[in-house]
Parts: C-alpha cells; sequence; structure tokens
C-alpha cells in the first residue's frame, strides 16, 4: 500500500479532519510483502521453539489481534487460543493500565504465549507476563509485531521473538491504530515525527 492509498483511505467521509492530517503524512516503514515475509520467517523460529509444548496463544486485544490472525494460520502445530483484553489509553497517550477480560483455557501449568503488536516501552507486556504467571502458567512467552527502539523502555527489556523493529515512531498498520483508524492497513506506516508512547 502506497502513501496515496493511504491518502484515500484518509478521505473517507466520516473519518476526523486530525486523523485525515496524519494518514496524509505517512511514511511507509514496512510494505505489506515485508510484512507477510517477517511473519512467515517468525512464524519459523516459533515453530522450532513451540511445536511440542502444546502452548496456549493469548493475543492481546486490539492491537494483537491482527497479528495473531496472520501468526494462527501459520503455525500448524497443536496449540489452544485465549485472548486478554488490556487497556492504557486515554486517547494516543499512555495511562495506567488495567486487564479488563480474558477468555480461554485455564493457564496453570501451560507454556504460554502473549502476542501483541508492539513493544513500545513495555508496559503492557511486563503486566502480562505477570499476570499469566499469576495465573499459574508455567512459561510464558512474548512475541510481537514490531519493536520499537524506544530510549525509554527500561535496559535489556526485549520480547522473546519479534517479527520486526523501527525508530521511534507512531505506526499504523496490521493491528496498531490512532483513534481506532489504520488497523487494517496491511503494512506499518510511520506517522509524523518521534511522538512517544504507542
Amino acid at each position: 500500500m502506497t502513501p496515496e492509498l493511504i491518502a484515500q483511505y484518509a478521505d473517507v467521509e466520516g473519518v476526523p479532519g486530525d486523523i485525515r492530517a496524519r494518514l496524509r503524512s505517512a511514511e511507509t516503514l514496512y510494505s505489506a510483502e515485508e510484512v507477510e515475509f517477517a511473519v512467515d520467517q517468525l512464524a519459523v523460529r516459533l515453530t522450532v521453539a513451540l511445536q511440542d509444548r502444546n502452548p496456549v496463544l493469548v493475543p492481546v486485544l486490539h492491537g494483537g489481534l491482527v497479528f495473531a490472525g496472520m501468526l494462527l494460520r501459520r503455525l500448524v502445530f497443536p496449540l489452544r487460543q485465549a485472548y486478554v483484553h488490556v487497556g492504557r489509553y486515554t486517547d494516543t497517550q499512555g495511562g495506567e493500565l488495567s486487564r479488563y477480560h480474558h477468555g480461554g483455557p485455564d493457564l496453570k501449568g501451560e507454556t504460554v504465549v502473549v502476542v501483541d503488536d508492539i513493544l513500545d516501552e513495555g508496559v503492557t507486556l511486563t503486566h502480562l507476563v505477570d499476570w499469566a504467571l499469576d495465573e499459574g502458567a508455567s512459561e510464558v512467552v512474548t512475541v510481537v509485531l514490531l519493536t520499537k527502539n524506544n530510549p525509554r523502555r527500561p535496559g535489556g527489556l526485549q520480547a522473546d521473538h519479534s517479527a520486526l523493529f523501527c525508530p521511534d515512531r507512531f505506526v499504523v498498520g496490521c493491528g496498531l491504530d490512532i483513534d481506532g483508524y489504520g488497523r487494517n492497513l496491511p503494512g506499518l506506516f510511520a506517522l509524523g515525527e518521534a511522538l512517544g508512547e504507542q
């Protein structure tokens, strides 16, 4: 998807003016083809690591849903799926984190694979690892589509598996959004200058 097509996406009536302007300024970080290739490679790594563990995949809603769907059609070993819904945004800025809901099998004694869209400051991922361990998981594996090069993230904090990496920019596409828009864009696109937490 080219920036011109993103501009067309933004020009649909009903999209707020400030969101239109931000989407029109988008720069392509990764094309749809590059994202698909990176997820293919990640799926191979996950298969090698997890195929004998009968894990429970736990996508983080809403952002991790698109990425989890991409992974699920590539992971052809036994697994079960759950989900967790967390929130920490008042608009596009971070706020206090709360877990709203969890659905799926009991996590006690399980290998739990937390699947999220992006590792930014690491607050959400850290919270969910602690939550899964509190639920009795025997191990927690963290998987993200995108790791942001964020100087505010505590040193050494990384996901166990990341498909792609990006600079400290606000990103939309493949589950990442701005005020609910852009999640369904097939590539990954940076909006404007470095904007802090996503």
